[in-house]
């Protein structure tokens, strides 16, 4: 099968030379799983070392569905699509993983920079960004990869804005069938319930909720409508994992109605793949918060009485002030998150499991 990065002379990506532009256009498509154009953020790339990457992004000024309250800042989420295409583009054009392979992810998780939500500032320009990656824990099985931990350093005009972490596995087309079985790709997915009022989940659309009302206290069922342009980009047999940390961010902005707050922490574990044709719950827990303005909330989503999905967020006001550390005692509570997401210890029990593949 042929890799999806060929050698080509004309090429600027494989080994771009002096005075390379890491923000003239976009890497290809299909090098992030992506079937639009404008969904791809990743804009270069350049290896520096046999595991050391550095990689150019840009976020558009205003994104047509990942965008905050107000359009002052740029969506801290943006961070976690971004790192989720920079997996993909490395071991697709970093260690020649072919097109067809599937990518799960473990585990993903972002935090943002000591400024704070003002280092994602939205201005007169796109927002140009820089991503220092280095890959640890690399492991090859028959001369190809089979997974990495991939770390990231972002920075925005010289300064850092944010870092993020993600456990990547390569699965071969035919492991992944059956993986799946067969019958998957012909599931119908169940029909959207309605929305909940977009104004409680900090949207302004009731196409962009994707959280239905249940009479359960701080509960949810899940929305999956495939026709959503963005969360469905691409068809899939299964929920996308960026859609399972949007409906983790809507949740916790409905339990912090009416005060509008932004992810400035997100990181997220993942058990198992979320069907499509069967309902998922989604249930949100505000966690103790001594200073009361950054909470820390936990976010989990059941599928056939088994946790699917674990996400934890830290959530701070977008009026209040930014700047000062996010994590560590000075900067008050931080996400109480998997210890893996970021140090590479092993995962705790129950958060690592077979992994739904955020980057299919």
């Amino acid at each position: 099968m042929p890799l999806i990065v060929e050698p080509d002379a004309l090429d600027p990506y494989a080994h771009p030379g002096t005075g390379y532009d890491f923000h003239e256009r976009t890497v290809s498509r299909h090098l992030v799983h992506r079937t639009s154009v404008s969904e791809v953020f990743l804009t270069g790339w350049q290896a520096t070392g046999p595991y050391e990457f550095r990689l150019g992004a840009q976020w558009p000024r205003m994104h047509g569905f990942y965008r905050l309250p107000g359009d002052r800042h740029h969506d801290p989420v943006l961070m976690a699509e971004t790192l989720r295409q920079a997996g993909l583009l490395v071991g697709h054009a970093g260690f020649g993983v072919p097109n067809g392979h599937h990518f799960a992810l473990d585990d993903l998780g972002y935090t943002l920079g000591p400024a704070g939500l003002a280092g994602l500032a939205v201005t007169a320009e796109p927002a140009s960004l820089m991503l220092d990656v280095v890959c640890e824990d690399v492991r090859m099985r028959g001369g190809r990869l089979a997974s990495l931990r991939l770390h990231a350093e972002v920075s925005r005009d010289g300064r850092p804005v944010g870092r993020g972490s993600g456990q990547l596995r390569v699965i071969s087309p035919a492991s992944y069938a059956r993986l799946r079985g067969p019958g998957r790709r012909t599931a119908v997915p169940v029909r959207p319930g309605p929305a909940a009022a977009p104004e409680l989940v900090g949207r302004a659309h009731p196409a962009d909720v994707v959280l239905s009302p249940t009479l359960l206290p701080d509960s949810w069922v899940l929305r999956t409508d495939a026709r959503h342009p963005v969360l469905f980009d691409q068809k899939l047999d299964h929920v996308p994992g960026m859609l399972v940390l949007e409906a983790a961010r809507q949740a916790a902005q409905r339990l912090r109605h009416p005060e509008p707050v932004a992810p400035v922490e997100l990181v997220s574990s993942f058990d198992r793949y979320i069907e499509l044709d069967r309902p998922c719950l989604v249930r949100a827990v505000r966690e103790e918060a001594p200073d009361g303005r950054r909470v820390p909330v936990r976010v989990l989503l059941i599928q056939d009485g088994r946790t699917a999905a674990d996400c934890r967020l830290l959530t701070e006001p977008l009026g209040g002030p930014m700047g000062g550390p996010l994590s560590g005692p000075a900067g008050g509570p931080s996400v109480p998150a998997p210890r893996d997401a970021f140090d590479g210890r092993p995962a705790a029990p129950g958060l690592g499991g077979t992994g739904l593949p955020l980057a299919s």
